[in-house]
């Protein structure tokens, strides 16, 4: 079954701004009080904010050069992110790494219920890379009038 382009574009960018919405609530959380975690006293919530926004103005810039530095550069942070906050809280005894779903308590204890952010974050940026590959990156790879276009 042949997903359309247009279909891969508007997946891409409901998952971009789902991702984006939920660390700008996490981040939104952070200022006003809520911890996150820190890396050389910056909250690691506005790192992978950052990385959400250079992946949607990926899918805003028509410029194909800049379009792949912004999601490279914005899907790399905030994968290493999420694959380093990952493997934190599997191998910390108790989790607390990662800020959980459902809960606006942020940086929770071993007995706070929720879904390590970290883990939905890493599960989302594959689905964007794959979105990604399949659709703006292949098209502005495909060059008209080779075999493989026509």
């Amino acid at each position: 079954m042949k997903i359309s382009k247009s279909w891969i574009d508007y997946l891409l960018w409901i998952f971009l701004a789902f991702g984006w919405f939920g660390v700008a609530r996490v981040s939104y959380q952070n200022f006003i009080g809520t911890p996150c975690p820190q890396v050389m006293a910056v909250p690691v919530c506005y790192l992978v904010l950052f990385g959400y926004t250079l992946m949607l103005l990926s899918v805003i810039v028509w410029h194909k050069g800049c379009r792949h530095y912004f999601f490279v550069t914005g899907w790399g942070l905030a994968a290493a992110i999420a694959l380093v906050g990952s493997i934190a809280e599997l191998i910390s005894d108790g989790g607390g790494v990662c800020p959980v779903s459902g809960s606006s308590s942020g940086i929770r204890g071993a007995s706070a219920e929720g879904m390590p952010l970290c883990y939905i974050s890493l599960a989302l940026l594959i689905v964007i890379l794959v979105l990604f590959a399949l659709g703006p990156y292949k098209r502005s790879c495909d060059v008209p009038g080779t075999p493989a276009t026509r």
